[in-house]
């Protein structure tokens, strides 16, 4: 009998983030009637630069339990049951070049680590521990330097707000940046290069949130199938490429792999080191927020075999013990594809994933998962007198 057992990992979570500086409206020339009698009156100007920065500080606590077997990236036991806790802190800078055109330097800093080592579940249960494990040095970094270039299509008029329910590549760097830097509503295209997050345009949902903004868990906050390309702290370099035609919207993506599994630095041999995705959206209720995801992906790097790795521990060439990395070769893929859906019902609103990879070679930038289905509801939480906030309730199923 196979013997199931339940983590309880109890977690406390605070965000700040404060508004952005607002820009002053220019003053109005007062007419010979005054402010009130003046005919044209001048529009606020947009602003040349804008800033923001957001603190997260996650703690969480996990029971003590028995296992029936303990290795070096097991969910460790000893020491899971005290509080333990991470911060991360983003500046968000964005600085107005031309029309359509911005460029975007944030610098970031996470410390801490998570309960359990952060080791032994493929669905983690905060994906901020990544950024601060001990894998990498806890010290200021850069996390995203990019340069952004809207191109308006015949029938655009840029204006505030956007169909594209749930877009993030915008908004998630500065705050109300789509409409304060005068990103166009309807068919446009969107270049943007440079080093920034995968999760930053593809897989949004804003039901599920990220982990800065409700959920936390690493197969809830994105697709846990979906190995997308990043270092060890989630960050790659690439060129994102999208066409919108309301109400549909596709986006294309080239990115740079790691040079090894979870690793900081990347593979400069390009050819044979990149990764691929591609995600078609359908919003067919822009009112409420109701859209359709459709993700592909492919990743080229020098990955491991799993099947490799098993033929090898049983023919004495290599240790008892199978040791994905004495299988990796340069080429080798690793593809998926994933389903993304989201709605809001009046004051409640509801997400549903789904994802699939092929699991034959070696899971690399992102968690072991091959296969996994998630699903939650949330609801304003302004009945607690809490108007700002949001209480999501949400579960997945991996394997």
């Amino acid at each position: 009998m196979r013997d199931f057992r339940m983590l309880l990992v109890l977690c406390f979570a605070l965000t700040v983030t404060p508004a952005d500086v607002e820009a002053r409206p220019e003053e109005v020339p007062e007419g010979p009637e005054g402010p009130e009698g003046a005919v044209n009156a001048a529009a606020p100007a947009p602003p040349r630069f804008d800033w923001g920065f957001q603190a997260t500080v996650i703690s969480q606590t996990a029971p003590s339990f028995q296992s029936p077997y303990v290795g070096p990236r097991s969910f460790a036991n000893a020491g899971s049951a005290a509080w333990s806790t991470t911060i991360t802190t983003t500046l968000y800078t964005g600085l107005s070049l031309w029309k359509g055109a911005w460029f975007s330097v944030q610098p970031e800093f996470s410390g801490g680590g998570g309960p359990g080592g952060g080791q032994g579940i493929a669905a983690y249960v905060n994906q901020d521990a990544v950024k601060a494990g001990s894998s990498v040095q806890q010290k200021p970094y850069i996390a995203r330097l990019f340069f952004h270039q809207d191109l308006l299509l015949e029938g655009s008029d840029a204006v505030e707000g956007d169909s594209d329910s749930g877009s993030r590549d915008l908004d998630a760097f500065v705050a109300d940046s789509n409409a304060r830097f005068g990103r166009p509503n309807g068919r446009r295209i969107e270049i943007t290069a440079g080093k920034f997050s995968m999760a930053d345009f593809f897989d949004s949902n804003e039901v599920a949130g990220d982990v800065h903004h409700r959920l936390m868990n690493w197969a809830l906050v994105n697709d846990g199938a979906w190995d997308y390309s990043a270092d060890a702290r989630g960050y790659t370099w690439g060129i994102v490429v999208g066409v919108f035609r309301d109400p549909l919207a596709l986006r294309v993506a080239v990115s740079a792999m790691p040079a090894v599994a979870n690793g900081i630095s990347f593979d400069t041999a390009l050819a044979q080191a990149h990764a691929e995705n591609a995600e078609l959206s359908w919003t067919f209720d822009p009112e409420n927020k109701g859209s359709i995801r459709v993700l592909a992906w492919q990743n080229h790097a020098k990955m491991g075999s799993y099947r490799e790795s098993l033929l090898l521990s049983g023919s004495g060439a290599s240790p008892a013990t199978p040791d994905i990395t004495l299988s990796r070769r340069a080429g080798r893929t690793k593809r998926g594809i994933g389903l993304n859906l989201q709605r809001q019902f009046g004051e409640w609103g509801g997400f549903l994933r789904a994802g699939w990879s092929d699991g034959r070679n070696e899971s690399f930038a992102y968690t072991e998962i091959d296969r996994t289905l998630s699903g939650g509801i949330a609801h304003g939480a302004a009945w607690l007198g809490r108007p700002d906030d949001t209480i999501v309730l949400a579960a997945v199923a991996s394997e």
